[in-house]
């Protein structure tokens, strides 16, 4: 019995894609769960404009950067504010006015959205208290001017579906098309093609132009399916929503190409693309906000292809936004599309 059982150990030792996995995907959990820590009441993004000189301002704005619920930074204009307002990146536009002093002559002005009631009134209270004008109900005096921006509703599952549309296409295309190439490569089918007279792009062509009609395919069936059976909303123009998935699904299939050209066997290719893609599904914002993530990681999480296109994907599907209102992050894509494409004709193999 111990002999079998020591060599069982020593199989699943050698066999390094199931260590690999047994390891990795616990411990990416971990980190996850540790750093977006879902389930507690993360806090809110707030910018400020300062107006006046005075050393209450300067103290008021002191006080909000070291207070860990507020995560604060200064602006401006008026019009930069309630632009990323609208735009979501951030929750709260506070102005100081200039003859602010810390008393209740001058007021501050608080604009924000009805997206969350409860940290709207945690929000206000938070303020309140640091401008020692808190009444015995909780609730802020005239001190603070508030300005509630009523948004169209959307539920938590609108953005999840639209974040699985992404989840789904990257992910297949990512591990399809690197495993279907290792396979090739394995069979000597790409060596093969190579003396035969068909153009070896028409091949490469067939292979993407069949992954983007499955990729449209399968962002049809997950959007009718949350639509039609769970009662998504989603508004926003079908011809825009499916450029969107065309331009992801071209970067995330030379993501797939470049992988192959590393990879000996589709095991290794299927391991190494869950180990691209699983990354990036967490990290783009697929089912919960990045905001709340510490020191630069937001600003990576902006580095990832895959967040772009939820961006996009939300914006005009939830918003029923035009194609325009998307343009920066269609450029991203497109950069994506070139990069990858630049380094997969590199780096891509016959051998």
């Amino acid at each position: 019995m111990l002999p079998l059982t020591i060599t069982n150990i020593k199989l699943m030792i050698r066999n390094r894609h199931s260590t690999f996995w047994a390891l990795f995907f616990p411990l990416l959990l971990v980190i996850v769960f540790g750093l977006f820590q879902i389930g507690n009441f993360s806090g809110a993004t707030i910018s400020v404009i300062n107006n006046s000189d005075a050393a209450a301002s300067n103290k008021l704005l002191t006080e909000l950067s070291a207070n860990k619920f507020f995560v604060v930074n200064t602006i401006q204009t008026r019009e930069t504010g309630e632009s990323q307002l609208a735009a979501g990146s951030i929750e709260y536009l506070l102005t100081i006015p200039k003859e602010f002093n810390g008393t209740s002559e001058k007021s501050v002005s608080l604009i924000y959205t009805d997206k969350d009631t409860q940290q709207n009134e945690f929000t206000l209270i938070t303020l309140s208290r640091l401008l020692n004008t808190e009444s015995s109900q909780n609730t802020p005096q005239s001190f603070i001017q508030t300005t509630e921006i009523p948004i169209p509703e959307s539920s938590y599952f609108d953005h999840v579906l639209l974040g699985l549309v992404g989840l789904g296409i990257m992910t297949n295309s990512i591990i399809s098309i690197a495993v279907k190439i290792s396979n090739y490569r394995n069979q000597s089918v790409l060596k093969r093609i190579l003396v035969t007279p068909l153009p070896i792009w028409k091949f490469f062509a067939a292979e993407v132009i069949a992954h983007l009609l499955l990729a449209m395919v399968q962002a049809i069936i997950i959007l009718s399916v949350g639509i039609l059976v769970f009662g998504a909303d989603i508004k926003g123009n079908p011809i825009w929503l499916m450029t969107i998935v065309l331009l992801g699904s071209l970067v995330f299939l030379n993501i797939g190409f470049i992988m192959s050209a590393w990879t000996n066997s589709p095991s290794a290719a299927s391991g190494m693309g869950n180990a691209i893609a699983l990354p990036m599904i967490f990290f783009a914002g697929t089912f919960f906000s990045t905001t709340s993530l510490p020191w630069i990681m937001p600003v990576i999480a902006e580095a990832i292809p895959l967040t772009p296109m939820l961006s996009a994907l939300r914006e005009i599907g939830i918003n029923n936004s035009p194609i325009q209102s998307v343009l920066p992050e269609i450029a991203t894509l497109g950069a994506w599309v070139v990069a990858t494409s630049a380094i997969a004709i590199k780096v891509f193999r016959f051998n």
